[in-house]
C-alpha cells in the first residue's frame, strides 16, 4: 500500500504541474488548487515513506505541515464555490449577504481547524495494510472540512442548475459520500486520498470550463 501512496503523490504531482501549462496562468482559483495539490502531494509522500523513517528523530516533524497545509487551504473551497458561482451567472453569488457569509465561514473554518487540527495536534504511530505512519491521536472529527464539504455541495448544485455543469457538484459528492462511508474505518484514508485525486481533476476541470467557455 506504500506504493499505493506514492502513486497518489506522483499523480498529484503531475497535476500540479499540468496547472502551470494553462494560458491563464495567474488565476486566483488556479493558485489554490496548486495549493490543493501540493497538501496532497505532500500528505501522500510523507505517509508513503514512513515503512522506512517512522522510526527516525525528524520523521514526527515532517508530519507537521500536512495537518498545517490541510487546515489552512481547504476552508477556501467555499470561495472556490463562490467564484465558480459567479462564473456560471448564479445570480445569489453576488447578494452581498451570501457573499459575506462565504467570507465569515471561511474565516471560522480557518481558524477551528488551525486550533483543532494543528494546536492541539498530538501524533501517534499507526500501522493499517503494512503502511506505517503517523496520524493525530484526536479524537475529533475535522469539523472544519465536513462543513465545508457541507456548504460546498448545494453551491455546486447551483452551478449544475443554472449552467449545465454536473462535475463539480458530482466530485464534491463522491468525496462526501466516500469519506463517510469510510472516514472511521483505519484504512480510510486510503480511500479518503483516491478520492482527493478524483475530487481535485473536477474542480480543475471545473475551472476551466468557465474560462474557457
Amino acid at each position: 500500500m506504500n506504493a499505493l501512496l506514492l502513486t497518489f503523490a506522483v499523480v498529484d504531482l503531475a497535476l500540479l504541474f499540468w496547472t502551470f501549462t494553462d494560458k491563464d496562468f495567474a488565476a486566483p482559483r488556479l493558485w489554490l488548487l496548486r495549493l490543493l495539490l501540493l497538501g496532497m502531494f505532500y500528505d501522500n509522500l510523507v505517509q508513503g515513506v514512513g515503512n522506512w523513517f517512522i522510526d527516525e528523530g525528524w520523521y514526527a516533524s515532517v508530519n507537521v505541515p500536512r495537518f498545517i497545509l490541510h487546515a489552512s487551504v481547504l476552508p477556501f473551497l467555499a470561495l472556490f464555490a463562490l467564484s465558480v458561482m459567479r462564473s456560471a451567472g448564479v445570480k445569489l453569488a453576488w447578494n452581498r449577504f451570501f457573499t459575506g457569509f462565504c467570507w465569515l465561514f471561511t474565516a471560522v473554518a480557518l481558524v477551528w481547524g488551525f486550533y483543532h487540527e494543528v494546536i492541539l495536534l498530538e501524533l501517534g504511530p499507526k500501522s493499517v495494510f503494512g503502511v506505517s505512519k503517523l496520524g493525530s491521536l484526536s479524537g475529533v472529527p475535522p469539523v472544519a472540512t465536513i462543513l465545508t464539504n457541507v456548504l460546498v455541495l448545494p453551491m455546486a448544485a447551483a452551478v449544475w442548475r443554472v449552467a449545465g455543469w454536473p462535475w463539480f457538484f458530482l466530485g464534491a459528492l463522491f468525496i462526501f459520500v466516500l469519506n463517510g462511508a469510510t472516514g472511521a474505518q483505519p484504512w480510510g484514508f486510503l480511500v479518503g486520498n483516491f478520492a482527493e485525486v478524483v475530487f481535485i481533476v473536477s474542480l480543475m476541470q471545473t475551472h476551466w470550463y468557465f474560462v474557457r467557455r
